[in-house]
């Protein structure tokens, strides 16, 4: 009987530094890594279910939206110069998408 293989966070990690052009050496990698542990956090509480590489690379999208918005952080909107922007708060809808699949529902007994 094989054991299940554990989730590569590692290799989501390198990859996620790829996608952004970050040395893994940098002070910037260290930033990207504690998002990307927050990002991971936020897709296990979405679905509540356990690590799987799925859910990394779910994760790893999250920390690429977290890694732009840096700069706008706290905004739900702007407008500058007849130009509107509007940020998406939480997980992006396209992410929650792709993880509702993995999602556990929790059964409750009615009294």
């Amino acid at each position: 009987m094989s054991t299940p293989s554990l989730p590569d966070k590692a290799g989501q990690l390198t990859k996620l530094y790829a996608r952004l052009g970050i040395n893994a050496d940098s002070s910037d990698a260290t930033v990207v890594s504690d998002m990307f542990d927050d990002a991971i956090q936020m897709c296990l509480d979405y679905t509540k279910s356990a690590l799987s590489d799925p859910v990394l690379i779910q994760a790893k999208r999250l920390a690429i939206v977290m890694y732009n918005q840096q700069a706008n952080e706290g905004e739900t909107s702007r407008s500058e110069g007849g130009v509107s922007q509007t940020f998406e708060t939480g997980i992006p809808a396209n992410i929650r998408a792709s993880l509702s699949r993995y999602r556990v529902a929790k059964t409750r007994r009615f009294s």
